[in-house]
């Protein structure tokens, strides 16, 4: 049996900044990822301010691995359209290339990184763990870090099922559509679905969106019959996807909960970051810095040996005005008379846009981190 203080679960953005936290603080973890080699996932690509300056503070350049700049948002209904500018510079960079660089720098300050390895089984050992995984080894460890995204872990963690489909294709735009989405962002909305194109590193477009289940359905598998959906349904869309060409065979997918969500749980043992902890709504929310800014708590909370449950309250604090105010515009987004009723507003008041973003972002919370 292997010993280390902590073992994190799960290699996504906040389970490589947790380990890499830790171990910049000298601390012995072992940061466990079931994928053997860097992989796409279903994710808007989006770096708000607040995500670019915790990479920094893990010491990841985002802009010196490819993440082109956004500085424009615009916002699409099947029958308007309205142009804001953001209320920062962000950024967008494929999540291929962001997860493959946090791991790297969580295995370079001293992790303990095994990759193409699953967790089978947590068990409680005395006031710690026993992390039993498929390559026959087991690892004893007093802290236990949940970063498994939106798949739970059984035994430990609550399982939850959604109603949506999230799906993200990556397309070589033609020229002069790569030029039109040069520094913007455009988002499009629809009943109970959203959409999000934009560039990323190399003139790729990311589009990237959320679907009810039963739309998914009716419109058929694969990328030509959720194009020929999205095209007869947004015109602004169809526009922007004329003449791309699909860099994969057929779209990533992953179910996702409906609405926001924020574990609850008392008398909790193990720390949850990231999507384990809380669930912003797709395209009205910031869930990357929620990912980040979860693992930075997290790190605190172990290094001076404070309790999951007393982290869970500080997590809670940061998180729970964003998710509230994402969730409450994500239902208000799925109904025609809502989305009519917000770009109404936007469009005689373009800095709405920019507020709404400021309001659902972390920027305040983050600054104690």
């Amino acid at each position: 049996m292997n010993r280390a203080e902590t073992v994190v679960i799960g290699g996504g953005p906040a389970g490589s900044a947790t380990a890499c936290g830790l171990a910049g603080l000298g601390r012995d973890v072992v940061l466990i990822e079931r994928t053997a080699e860097p992989h796409h996932k279903v994710c808007g690509e989006f770096l708000s301010v607040e995500t670019q300056m915790q990479l920094r503070r893990l010491g990841v350049d985002p802009s010196a691995l490819g993440a082109v700049p956004i500085e424009q948002a615009a916002v699409h209904s099947s029958s308007r359209s309205v142009t804001s500018a953001l209320p920062f510079r962000a950024l967008s960079l494929s999540r291929y290339r962001l997860d493959d660089a946090l791991l790297r720098r969580a295995q370079d300050s001293g992790a303990r990184l095994n990759r193409n390895v699953t967790v089978k089984s947590v068990t409680p050992d005395g006031s710690g763990w026993n992390v039993s995984c498929d390559n026959g080894e087991t690892v004893s460890c007093r802290n236990l870090v949940l970063a498994t995204g939106k798949l739970g872990l059984r035994g430990v963690d609550d399982l939850r099922d959604g109603s949506l489909v999230g799906l993200k294709m990556h397309l070589r735009p033609s020229p002069e559509v790569r030029r039109a989405l040069e520094g913007r962002v455009e988002l499009f909305f629809l009943d109970g679905s959203y959409v999000g194109l934009e560039l990323v590193e190399d003139g790729i477009a990311n589009l990237c969106l959320v679907l009810p289940r039963a739309t998914m359905s009716r419109a058929g598998p694969g990328w030509q019959a959720l194009h020929g959906h999205l095209a007869s349904a947004l015109p602004a869309l169809a526009e922007r996807l004329e003449g791309a060409e699909p860099l994969w065979d057929k779209p990533k997918a992953v179910v996702c909960p409906t609405g926001g969500h924020l574990h609850r749980e008392r008398k909790t043992a193990v720390y949850r970051v990231g999507d384990r902890l809380a669930h912003i709504p797709p395209f009205t929310g910031d869930g990357l810095a929620i990912a980040l800014a979860s693992a930075a708590l997290a790190v605190g909370h172990i290094r001076r040996g404070l309790s999951p449950d007393a982290y869970l309250a500080a997590a809670r604090q940061l998180t729970a005005s964003p998710i509230r105010l994402a969730s409450m515009i994500a239902r208000l987004a799925r109904h025609r008379g809502g989305r009519d009723l917000m770009l109404g507003a936007a469009a005689c008041a373009p800095s709405l846009i920019g507020t709404i973003i400021r309001r659902t972002r972390l920027t305040l919370a983050m600054d104690g981190l």
